[in-house]
């Protein structure tokens, strides 16, 4: 153990904070966060429209909300498709706005080069004829003559995520060589700050649109496919193995470790992972809407509901036996943290304890969560629960967050209910031998 805790200290601990102060991670992580409570509200819309209430042959049925649906769903679906249903949109923007910041640049500015970058590659405009146009994406409201403008807007969704994070940091960066250069328009100090930021942008867009556009055809007429298509092609066996037990389990060990060195491990590990879970959410929501079979487990809030239930560690449970503990200063932290540990908040918990750099604790706070992740796999991949097709805020207590998330899959609660005692259970014997040791201190 004391080799274990020198090489997290000497080797780990250098490395993973040198990762968490990447500027590229920390501008994706921002993206999405600016980008989380559309895709929440979204994800709640289509949660809505979609209750099992349908079906006439379940109890559940309800007539009224099926004759409800059938008359206006796809009008009341629309929040839906304008949240989820462009959610690269918001990413791209939110990460040229943090790294453009990260730079000393204008974040504004920045935001919107890195979404007009994202637009040359992702959204390809054709005219067609009005009759075929009907029920496209309209860019434009006027035809010419017999000819309707449309948008194609099928990779402006979670299958144009990669390309969002990708090119937006280009862009930015070509921003921010372009300005250390000085190959920019510098107006007089006389001229409203909003103007001169606005010309500073031009020739960083000139090279963008030249750089980004010229590629965009050229993939186009070799290859018949459009950026985000060719970027998604690379990345699927990526997404394919991320959609797997062992991937989860790997995940939840990093992110862990880091947590157990004193380093923040779910904000370092969350650029990744965000990127792989809503891009998995949004392919069920996708089936959801088809009336088809849900393909993905690993998606949406799936640790939120299973393994993080009152914070990394899954550590209500042990808030629940600190509480029960005779000695008063793991007393005194567990009375402090049980409320914020609820709404999976447990920062008390982790340097109260502490847990952080304590190997009496380590094996629970590490095993706990890789146990219920994988009750929780084997759970939904053989239909006991069903698969999340809706993204809840992660401070939703654990077992209310599973039931919202699963479209109300009622032993979906049960099972986060039932990982909260179970995580109890193995933290209790751990817990004693570190009374133990306190006592003898």
């Amino acid at each position: 153990m004391e080799k274990f805790m020198n090489l997290i200290e000497q080797k780990l601990m250098p490395v993973a904070a040198k990762i968490g102060q990447n500027r590229y991670l920390n501008s994706i992580k921002d993206g999405f966060v600016y980008t989380m409570p559309f895709l929440i509200i979204g994800s709640f819309i289509l949660l809505i429209v979609n209750l099992p209430f349908t079906d006439p042959n379940t109890v559940l049925y309800m007539e009224w909300y099926a004759k409800l649906m059938a008359s206006y769903k796809a009008a009341l679906v629309q929040p839906f498709y304008v949240s989820m249903g462009v959610m690269s949109l918001f990413v791209a923007y939110g990460i040229g706005m943090s790294l453009a910041n990260h730079y000393k640049l204008n974040g504004v500015t920045g935001g919107f080069l890195s979404l007009y970058a994202f637009m040359l590659t992702s959204a390809k405009l054709d005219w067609l004829p009005i009759g075929q146009a009907e029920g496209a994406t309209n860019l434009f409201l006027i035809p010419q003559g017999g000819w309707m403008p449309v948008m194609d807007a099928r990779y402006l969704d979670a299958k144009g995520l990669f390309t969002a994070i990708i090119g937006g940091i280009i862009a930015i960066e070509i921003f921010r060589i372009l300005v250390q250069k000085k190959f920019v328009i510098k107006l007089p100090d006389s001229v409203p700050p909003a103007i001169a930021k606005s010309f500073e942008l031009l020739i960083p867009i000139v090279v963008v649109t030249i750089l980004f556009h010229a590629f965009s055809i050229f993939v186009q007429s070799k290859l018949s496919l459009m950026i985000p298509e060719l970027i998604m092609k690379g990345f699927a066996p990526l997404l394919h193995m991320s959609d797997s037990l062992p991937s989860v389990l790997l995940i939840i060990m990093v992110t862990h470790i880091l947590w157990f060195a004193g380093l923040h491990g779910t904000n370092i590990v969350i650029a990744i992972v965000n990127a792989i879970s809503l891009s998995n959410l949004a392919t069920n929501q996708a089936a959801l809407q088809a009336g088809q079979t849900l393909p993905k487990i690993f998606a949406g809030g799936f640790l939120d509901a299973y393994v993080y239930i009152g914070g990394a560690g899954a550590t209500l449970g042990l808030a629940m036996a600190m509480v029960r503990s005779k000695n008063e200063h793991i007393k005194s932290i567990g009375k402090l943290s049980i409320i914020p540990s609820i709404f999976n908040i447990n920062e008390p918990i982790m340097f109260g304890s502490p847990i952080v750099m304590n190997p009496l604790l380590l094996i629970p706070f590490i095993g706990i969560p890789m146990l219920n992740a994988t009750i929780a796999w084997i759970a939904t991949k053989y239909g006991i629960v069903e698969k999340v097709v809706s993204l809840v805020p992660w401070t939703t207590p654990g077992p209310i967050g599973a039931l919202l998330s699963t479209n109300f899959s009622f032993t979906a609660f049960l099972l986060s209910f039932a990982l909260v005692f179970l995580s109890f259970i193995i933290y209790t014997p751990f817990l004693r031998v570190y009374e133990k040791s306190l006592g003898e201190e």
